[in-house]
């Protein structure tokens, strides 16, 4: 029986610095919050709609609790698990064409780029988030919903995209990114 690649063991380059496991297991929890957003948003709309239609009486702030929790909890809870996977849209026409090694460091250039930007991102989102908890924010509607927690949890979201581009960049770097088969094989193995 031949050998299976796992993601720890990409082609000739043996086990994973400990830092970019620890790094895709947080991406892996995070898709797990994602998850978990997406099943409460699916129960928060089955009871809006049921009330609704067979009780005349939906459940208030329903919209509010989709567009201001569930949403953005599950799209910023996932982007550092689909970064984890490269499964974000590229564009590498250019790139296809350059040997292995230029690609390797020109997407490790953008990758620190990338990481920049990011990290300025996550310090805004942040101080946002901070301002809006220091008051409590709430929305406008009845009734009033708390935002400012899940404003404090895109930051953490944005942040976490970070250090997966991070983890990304710097496999870029050595050359540990793993092959598209090796990706596919460890589909299997999940």
């Amino acid at each position: 029986m031949p050998k299976t690649q796992h993601r720890d063991e990409p082609g000739q380059a043996g086990r994973l610095p400990a830092i970019l496991r620890v790094i895709d297991r947080m991406s892996d929890i995070f898709a797990f919050g994602a998850a978990t957003a997406l099943v409460l948003l699916a129960v928060n709309v089955l009871i809006d709609v049921v009330g609704r239609a067979f009780f005349n009486t939906p459940l208030h702030g329903t919209l509010e609790y989709t567009e201001n929790w569930w949403m953005p909890a599950l799209t910023l809870l996932a982007f550092a698990f689909s970064e984890k996977h490269q499964e974000h849209i590229k564009v590498t026409i250019l790139l296809d064409s350059l040997p292995l090694r230029m690609r390797q460091l020109i997407e490790g250039s953008f990758g620190l780029l990338t990481v920049i930007l990011l990290m300025g991102l996550t310090w805004y989102t942040l101080s946002s988030g901070l301002e809006s908890a220091s008051y409590r924010q709430t929305t406008a509607g009845h009734p009033p919903v708390a935002i400012w927690p899940f404003k404090l949890l895109a930051a953490i979201g944005v942040a976490m995209l970070t250090l997966q581009i991070a983890a990304t960049t710097l496999r870029q770097f050595l050359g540990m990114m793993p092959t598209a088969r090796s990706l596919d094989t460890d589909a299997d193995i999940v």
